[in-house]
């Protein structure tokens, strides 16, 4: 909590400065530097329209403007139950419902659930498909129209943004060159910046007013959704509490209010970009009248129940309809429909016909108004109120291929669109031969156990393995096939002994730590039900309770559905470096390697799985003492460097049961092709032992 108090109160300081000089906390900056904050009603009063005197004219009616504030991190969850116990007051004052992010999983809809996605969906009103922005990776392009640019060609007034995320300014420059949003502010996670600018572009005119802000998110991530979590989202209703007054002081302009977050977290904090139910739970929140799209405030309990509601690419056309900007039917391409006004249809989705010549549109229909459908700015259909399907069989394809269409189905006036592909599915080639495994991988290899019986053999004689205690675990081989189709090492720590030894431990003769580089490879499977907040050890050398002593350690944590997170990090007894949130899917074999470069001061950690694919953490900066990692050549398997993790972790002292926590439980784990390199292995090298489907064996003669 400390470390976030320190940075709120430096943006304080920060804010005050920029009350006068918008755009001035770093990068980005706006048209309207030097601006200053006028006040929209006398000192204790409040700001209202001025009475016409006899005769005059009337008053101009309010001019409608949009405020839209963008919480990361802020979860579905913490919404409600922080309405529910009076923490958040300011958010509690808005019609608040869930709202689904990373579009519609198993259709062309779908993306990550990850920062830059959902950004580009809340600008854009669209999915990746068409805004072509497909994770939190630098430099990607907007390739949809924005809602700035959309409300900058309909003569909509100035458009600002203060922006938490350096991530978001640089996603804007394009849109900030040209001209379509009036001032961008680089605020560099600073709250109190967001806030102060936004109120500056409030009390300058700006007609659309963006606030982003990360801080949620990063709490989430350093803590989980602890004490500081629960803090930082207050203070963000306190932040908004300050933009709602703004709003209310200011006379003859009716503002629109909108609240969400570009995406969920998973069960520990993490973005990890997975399309699961907490990781796609987002929320809308109006101080408006919104309409049938927006729907109730109860809790969807699965993905389809959450694909009923509405989604984070609704703001954008919310915006626009609400500013008198939305485009008309004939050019529609936003797979979102409007909150406020006529309800549009919902849960439109294309798919290709049984016959492959056709398109089947389903979706879910108003309670009134006639249907209208149109493919690619063309009327094609004309339908009774209520119609909730069409079938397109008039493509005018003739020849095999793929095609997309831009279809826009319209509900009494108010548009939706989605993108659907009609397939002629051929013969689909052979798949391609697997990688050869790659030959180099012999070179400086150290250490090598191919497992398939016990005791477990080191095939190059630089270490021994085997229990920690002879009456802990002995180990048995897997009951399933290892990933080539032998057996690997199966170790149980739920098998004890009195002295709480339990796991298996792998100690080295020729110690790859004292070598100035060196890779670990293994194969690796586990059920992830007994990944706990404790953390449970796959391969350490260090007291992985305490971190009390220099080492390394590769561990399992809590994951989201059927996966669960692998953390790598090395420490020297009082400093350490982490790699987090790569994940691996539960009850399937899967690759995890950790490299070190002592020399170069960097590491490197992979996870190959079958599931989720290559994830990696590259070129991580080593700031421990590098001069304690040799000599710690002594490594547990399902344990850590003393042997008796489970038992320290429990506070726990002899004779020892297993069990006596649920803390930390035992755990079942499996090993295969466990392999120590004195150098660090190449991407390529790690890939080829991933997909080749071969194990090192086959290299060795």
């Amino acid at each position: 909590m400390a470390k976030f108090i320190g940075r709120w109160a430096l943006g304080v300081t920060i804010g005050v400065v920029l009350v006068g000089a918008l755009g001035a906390c770093g990068g980005g900056g706006g048209a309207n530097t030097g601006a200053t904050r006028t006040a929209a009603a006398a000192p204790g009063g409040t700001a209202s329209a001025p009475v016409p005197a006899s005769g005059s004219q009337p008053a101009a009616a309010a001019v409608n403007k949009t405020l839209v504030v963008e919480f990361d991190g802020l979860t579905w969850r913490a919404l409600t139950q922080g309405i529910a116990n009076g923490t958040l007051p300011n958010l509690a004052r808005l019609s608040v419902a869930p709202a689904y992010s990373g579009g519609v999983v198993n259709t062309l809809s779908q993306q990550a659930n990850l920062d830059t996605p959902g950004w580009a969906s809340l600008l854009t009103g669209t999915w990746a498909n068409r805004h072509q922005v497909n994770s939190d990776a630098p430099n990607q392009a907007l390739h949809a129209d924005t809602l700035f640019k959309t409300l900058r060609a309909a003569n909509g007034g100035k458009a600002g943004v203060a922006a938490g995320s350096s991530g978001l300014v640089a996603l804007l420059a394009p849109e900030r060159n040209a001209g379509y949003v009036d001032s961008v502010v680089n605020c560099a996670s600073v709250d109190s910046c967001v806030t102060q600018n936004a109120l500056g572009l409030i009390d300058n005119g700006y007609t659309l007013v963006v606030a982003q802000y990360h801080s949620a998110q990063d709490a989430a991530l350093n803590s989980g959704f602890s004490t500081d979590y629960t803090n930082t989202i207050a203070q963000l209703d306190a932040a908004l509490g300050a933009l709602l007054a703004e709003t209310a002081k200011r006379s003859g302009e009716n503002w629109l209010v909108i609240v969400t977050a570009s995406h969920g977290l998973n069960a520990a904090g993490g973005a990890d970009g997975l399309p699961l139910l907490n990781e796609a739970t987002s929320f809308v929140a109006l101080n408006q009248t919104a309409n049938g799209l927006l729907g109730d405030n109860s809790t969807p309990a699965t993905l389809a129940a959450l694909y009923q509601r509405a989604n984070i690419a609704d703001l954008a056309p919310t915006v626009l309809a609400y500013q008198g900007a939305l485009p008309a039917p004939a050019s529609y391409a936003m797979d979102g429909g409007a909150l406020v006004g006529t309800t549009p249809v919902s849960q439109l989705l294309g798919v290709t016909g049984a016959d492959h010549t056709s398109v089947v549109l389903t979706w879910s229909a108003p309670a009134s108004g006639a249907i209208t459908v149109l493919r690619n700015g063309t009327t094609i259909a004309s339908l009774p109120a209520g119609t909730a399907t069409y079938t397109d069989s008039q493509l005018g394809v003739t020849t095999s291929g793929a095609y997309q269409f831009n279809y826009a189905v319209i509900a009494g006036g108010a548009p939706v669109s989605t993108i659907a592909q009609a397939n002629y599915v051929a013969p689909p080639p052979p798949p391609p031969p697997p990688p050869p495994l790659a030959t180099t991988l012999t070179n400086s290899l150290s250490s090598y156990y191919p497992f398939g019986t016990l005791p477990p053999t080191d095939r190059l004689n630089a270490s021994t393995m085997g229990p920690w205690a002879s009456a802990a675990d002995g180990g048995a081989l897997t009951t399933g096939a290892d990933p080539f189709g032998g057996k690997g090492l199966q170790v149980d720590t739920s098998i004890v002994d009195t002295n709480g030894f339990d796991g298996y431990k792998l100690t080295q003769t020729n110690d790859v730590t004292t070598h100035a580089q060196f890779t670990l490879g293994l194969w690796f499977m586990t059920s992830c039900t007994n990944a706990t907040g404790n953390g449970t050890p796959i391969l350490s050398n260090k007291n992985y309770y305490t971190g009390g002593n220099a080492g390394i350690a590769i561990g399992l944590f809590p994951g989201s559905g059927g996966s669960c997170n692998v953390r790598f990090n090395i420490g020297d007894g009082s400093v350490r470096n982490d790699i987090n949130s790569l994940n691996v899917t539960a009850n399937r074999w899967t690759y995890l390697a950790l490299s070190i470069d002592t020399a170069a001061k960097t590491m490197n950690a992979y996870v190959f799985d079958p599931v989720l694919g290559e994830q990696k953490s590259v070129g991580v900066a080593i700031t421990i003492d590098v001069t304690k990692l040799p000599g710690l050549g002594v490594f547990g398997l399902n344990e850590d460097g003393t042997g008796r993790y489970f038992m320290n972790s429990c506070k726990d002292t002899p004779p020892y049961h297993a069990g006596q926590c649920g803390a930390s439980p035992p755990d079942v784990q499996s090993f295969a092709d466990l392999a120590l390199w004195t150098r660090v292995l190449t991407e390529t090298e790690l890939q080829s032992v991933f997909g080749s489907g071969k194990p090192l064996s086959t290299l060795i003669h």
